[in-house]
């Protein structure tokens, strides 16, 4: 058992975050990064984005559960009164956001599919190369 197998949801949408804000990081100077390692990462991403639109639908029953199931009012920072509203105009957002998660998989996919094949020969260190060289 891991680390990850003890988080509460909300822990594993944080570790999700931070690990993304890693990898910024980590590709901030990236310069001799060959496409078969990025292809590899766009494979990792669109497996993450096609398992958004669960997540999202989950996140959006646990609020309808949450109107159903418990007492609920709004605090003074908004100017909505009706925790059904919120939650209502919350699921319609997470619904859309069901939608463009499944347009993100579909693209990160593709992006995927058209770097798989591309085949490095290393950095050009802007030396002519010979003609035993060639492939």
């Amino acid at each position: 058992m891991d680390d990850n197998d003890e988080l509460e949801a909300s822990g594993h949408a944080t570790a999700a975050r931070e690990h993304v804000y890693g990898f910024n990081r980590a590709t901030l100077w990236e310069r001799d990064q060959i496409p078969a390692e990025t292809s590899d990462e766009l494979a990792e991403f669109a497996d993450l984005a096609a398992a958004l639109p669960q997540a999202f639908s989950q996140v959006s029953s646990t609020l309808e559960r949450a109107l159903a199931d418990q007492v609920l009012s709004m605090d003074a920072m908004t100017d909505e009164s009706d925790p059904a509203m919120a939650i209502g105009v919350a699921r319609l957002h997470l619904e859309e956001a069901r939608g463009l998660a499944v347009d993100l998989h579909k693209h990160l996919n593709a992006a995927r599919n058209a770097t798989a094949h591309i085949i490095s020969q290393g950095v050009d260190d802007g030396q002519e190369s010979m003609p035993w060289d060639q492939p």
